[in-house]
């Protein structure tokens, strides 16, 4: 199994385990009478009991949860338990527990990001002499073109150490040497595992539009179109550069990663709305009536093609980005965990908050009704994004 796969599955389970660690820690710390601590759901696996609490594995990795006496409505309490039951809890307790798995979902990101950034870097902006891609020139209605560097045997990972025999410090060192070249032979310096060698070629020549789009290519020797209006030639050799990945001492991770773990989250609640809106306006539908291999946003993607993507990058040596997949995801459920719908934490949090206002209690059982609707709902869009990611993988973008 790819390294990617197993890293994916195994951050899930330690997130699952650290989630209701929060219930379960915070429940202790108020003397609520927890019997339960599992990961998983369904025939129990292995369990072993300490104290009143039975700990263990489900079949079914797809969740877990701490049972606390009183949280079923129609569980029995006998008289000595009835002031460490749930409903007999003050409501600010209640909150805590309740609030305390989705906490540590922030905790889990803002940690694995400070650990990013002081190990393996995040892109600084500024474009390195590394390559990222070489380009083939694709113009529609034109056959597909190999640019000179292609032809050359550049590779991504390259590094341009010297142009024209004199060293290159940064990339508009290497554009400014290729943009005075013309149609005349450029010679380049390439570093690939530690040694050096140089590739001499004559460089194509490229016309780009007013927003740097490239419209027209011609190989060396070979005619250019004349310019239109806004336009403007260049001399291409056919290379991307990669974006320099910058490491951070301890203090500035904790900045930086405070303010991606706020990023993060904005875009996690942008993408609860999408998650609903592509289920009511036929998106969803859509990619399920259809055929081959899907693009990353085309339609839902679930667990099954995020494992397939984390795969990918690791096989592609893109770590930073399997590391923010994990990080989007924690933080992703952690908000889907508060949304006020029962039976997830959110709608035991919003019986809470009603009761406070209200100084009412609440007859949980009548709500029961809701939350089968609400399962039913997201199981069934559990199995149609679980389809979609097994007969229409996602295009991986690496």
């Amino acid at each position: 199994m790819n390294v990617g796969v197993v890293l994916f599955i195994v951050a899930i389970l330690v997130v699952v385990m650290i989630h209701e660690a929060g219930h379960f820690l915070t429940a202790k710390l108020f003397n609520f009478k927890a019997t339960q601590f599992f990961v998983g759901f369904g025939p129990t696996v292995w369990s072993f009991k300490k104290g009143e609490t039975e700990y263990g594995i489900k079949a079914l990795p797809l969740g877990g949860f701490v049972k606390i006496l009183g949280m079923n409505p129609y569980e029995e309490i006998s008289p000595e338990d009835e002031h460490r039951s749930y409903p007999n809890k003050p409501a600010w307790q209640r909150a805590i527990v309740l609030l305390a798995g989705s906490a540590t979902h922030w905790v889990v990101a803002f940690v694995l990001l400070v650990v990013a950034s002081m190990t393996i870097g995040f892109p600084t902006g500024r474009a390195s002499t590394v390559i990222a891609q070489t380009q083939v020139i694709q113009l529609p209605g034109r056959p597909d073109v190999e640019t000179e560097a292609v032809k050359a045997g550049i590779q991504p990972g390259d590094r341009i150490v010297a142009v024209g025999g004199r060293p290159a410090d940064s990339w508009s060192d290497v554009q400014r040497y290729i943009r005075s070249r013309g149609d005349e032979a450029a010679t380049f310096t390439i570093e690939r595992d530690g040694s050096t060698r140089d590739v001499t070629v004559r460089l194509g020549n490229a016309i780009f539009d007013r927003d740097d789009d490239l419209v027209a290519y011609a190989g060396p020797g070979d005619i250019l179109r004349p310019l239109r209006a806004g336009e403007e030639r260049r001399p291409f050799l056919g290379v991307a550069s990669q974006e320099e990945i910058e490491t951070q001492s301890l203090p500035a991770a904790i900045v930086d990663a405070g303010k991606r773990t706020g990023d993060i989250t904005k875009q996690s609640v942008l993408g609860i709305g999408s998650v609903f809106s592509q289920v009511w306006d036929g998106t969803l539908w859509n990619a399920l009536s259809g055929d081959g291999a899907r693009a990353p946003g085309d339609g839902p993607i679930g667990i099954v093609g995020a494992t397939q993507i984390a795969g990918d990058s690791v096989e592609s040596g893109q770590y930073l980005n399997l590391v923010g997949l994990i990080v989007a995801f924690t933080i992703f459920v952690g908000i889907m965990n508060l949304l006020p719908l029962p039976p997830l934490d959110g709608g035991h949090l919003a019986v809470v908050g009603y009761e406070a206002i209200t100084r009412k209690k609440v007859d949980v059982r009548k709500l029961i009704p809701i939350a089968a609707a609400v399962i039913s709902f997201f199981v069934v869009l559990f199995v149609a994004v679980l389809y979609l990611d097994l007969a229409r993988p996602v295009t991986s973008p690496f």
